[in-house]
């Protein structure tokens, strides 16, 4: 999972190449028209938010995404509209509104990751060479890793 990739088209498809085989990628927004420019395996699922400068560029994408994946209710969203750059009670009000078990966004630029419940996620900024991976299972633990992949 991605975030603020903001235009690194070739840095997302170094860590799609990398990352491979998944079965879903989620872009918490900040650069929308990137991941509709990479290379995403043909099976993949997208997942995709708007981020605060993404608005101009028209792709379809909601501020707020809940899925429900393997049984457990994720929430996704760049995080701006719930000001997380201050403080994260916006973000967790609305998670816990939804019954998001689950949260992933980004726009703060830095790796996050928060017990819970509900689980907090941000993989950071691709822009600086950070993102997320999520191994997750119905019958076991989710397992969050943050990863940094060298700038080039």
């Amino acid at each position: 999972m991605v975030s603020d990739t903001h235009g690194n088209t070739d840095l997302l498809g170094r860590v799609i190449g990398a990352s491979s085989p998944f079965d879903i990628i989620v872009h918490c927004g900040d650069g929308l028209k990137d991941i509709h420019r990479a290379d995403v395996p043909e099976n993949s699922v997208v997942l995709k938010v708007h981020g605060n400068t993404d608005s101009s560029f028209g792709f379809d994408a909601d501020e707020i995404l809940i899925e429900d994946i393997l049984e457990t209710t994720v929430m996704i969203t760049h995080g701006h509209r719930f000001d997380v750059k201050t403080g994260l009670n916006g973000l967790l009000l609305q998670a816990k509104n939804l019954n998001a078990g689950v949260v992933i966004f980004g726009h703060t630029h830095k790796q996050f990751f928060h017990k819970g419940p509900p689980l907090l996620f941000n993989p950071g900024d691709l822009s600086g060479g950070n993102y997320g991976i999520i191994h997750a299972s119905k019958d076991k633990e989710w397992i969050f890793e943050h990863r940094k992949i060298k700038r080039s």
